[in-house]
């Protein structure tokens, strides 16, 4: 009967339409001065610094509790991101797209920049360009902070995990359509040593749990979470999906996030070393740590605008 309720629930969740807030302006601290930044609706959609000599392409997903359109200030990789490419001049358009999506116009050199990115292996092929390796496409910056990704299971299932993937070699897991997991887990799933359903979204992984059609899914615990949360569903009914899911330990990885800048761009490798002098200055000297603290903050007390 639970089962039932969460299932229903998540259909729902699914189908709910999202009025997504107005653009946000993006704010930041240069020396002594504080700087705000107007953001503008854009055909496709949101701009800053428009005015620059050079305009950068960027495509992305919504990705609770990191970057989402329903989030108080788009969220905390969105105002970084904007912050680190207006501080070098830039101008920048950002899109949202389902992830193959925007992978695809980021590997075919229709955008400059896709984040925020998992690491990339040298032996990962693209989907968009034949007998070609990701790496070739596109070029990673360096990392900014991330979050664990696990494999996530019904809090009854009863499933013994040790750590190893050999231990649930026999299950069936659940994964995201071009998503990067890790190197071992995505090298055994491809090889079918491990039996895998695709999916496009965190809502249709939820429901190969609910439905029992996977035994796990692999996931960052937060995201799949913060889908929830922004939602238009009662807390009670939240709760009872929130309830529902476990993390099993140890995670299968921390997964920093990453800049990808296509280098079918021209000068890309001027952009990408602005975004890495940009996080090294910043992580060297304590600012990332408090910026981002500081925008989850803000946001703390507020509620999702839906």
């Amino acid at each position: 009967m639970r089962a039932k309720v969460i299932k229903s629930l998540l259909v729902l969740l699914f189908f709910c339409s999202l009025s997504y807030a107005a653009v946000p302006d993006v704010t930041y601290q240069e020396d002594t001065n504080l700087i705000t930044i107007k953001g503008e609706l854009t055909p496709n959609g949101y701009g800053y610094n428009l005015s620059a000599n050079k305009i950068l392409r960027l495509v992305t997903l919504n990705w609770p509790p990191y970057i989402d359109e329903s989030m108080c200030n788009f969220g905390w990789v969105y105002q970084l991101t904007v912050t680190i490419l207006v501080k070098n001049d830039y101008g920048v358009l950002i899109e949202f797209y389902p992830w193959a999506r925007a992978i695809r116009e980021a590997e075919l050199g229709k955008a400059d920049i896709l984040f925020p990115e998992y690491f990339i292996a040298d032996f990962e092929l693209s989907d968009n360009v034949v007998n070609t390796t990701r790496n070739q496409l596109l070029a990673l910056s360096e990392a900014i902070p991330g979050g664990d990704l696990s494999l996530i299971t019904l809090k009854d299932s009863n499933i013994k995990y040790n750590g190893s993937i050999q231990s649930i070699r026999d299950l069936v897991i659940g994964i995201i359509r071009s998503y990067k997991n890790t190197i071992e887990l995505d090298q055994r799933i491809a090889s079918n040593e491990i039996a895998s359903i695709v999916v496009n979204n965190e809502f249709q992984l939820a429901n190969l749990l609910i439905n029992k059609r996977a035994d796990l899914i692999v996931a960052d615990l937060n995201s799949l979470l913060g889908n929830i949360k922004k939602s238009h569903l009662p807390e009670q009914q939240k709760q009872i999906i929130n309830s529902s899911l476990v993390a099993l330990e140890p995670s299968l990885d921390y997964k920093f996030l990453h800049y990808s800048v296509s280098r079918q761009k021209p000068n890309w490798q001027k952009v990408l070393n602005s975004i890495n002098e940009e996080i090294t200055k910043m992580s060297d000297s304590g600012m990332l740590e408090m910026f981002i603290k500081q925008k989850k903050s803000e946001c703390h007390n507020k509620k999702t605008t839906l």
